[in-house]
């Protein structure tokens, strides 16, 4: 069996990284370890989600929801600490959307290159 590349994942998992970067909300070793470790966990949930039954839609649904509660949580805290812990999570969000749309793409090219 071929396994896929996720290269597309990988990429737009990056751009949110150098985003954040570029705006200074994230030093460059933090986004580094963040792709190095935090990408490959990504990836297995949603391979084991899928493995499991979850429909795509469900998952994308759950992703943008876990964006809009983190927004929120951002938006309403007070306090330096509160607004750190809300700002990881709204990045943690943000990155498992950009890895699942990549993913999604990584997929599309897969099967177009091996029908």
């Amino acid at each position: 069996m071929i396994e896929p590349s996720t290269t597309e994942a990988e990429k737009a998992a990056r751009e949110v990284v150098d985003r954040l970067v570029s705006e200074g909300q994230m030093r460059r070793s933090e986004g580094n370890r963040l792709l190095d470790d935090g990408l490959p966990i990504i990836l297995q949930g949603f391979a084991l989600g899928r493995l499991r039954g979850k429909a795509e839609a469900t998952i994308a649904a759950e992703l943008e929801d876990a964006r809009r509660r983190a927004q929120q949580r951002h938006a309403t805290a007070r306090t330096v600490t509160a607004r750190r812990a809300a700002f990881l999570h709204l990045t943690t969000a943000e990155f498992a959307i950009a890895a699942w749309d990549g993913l999604r793409r990584d997929l599309a090219n897969h099967i177009a290159a091996n029908s």
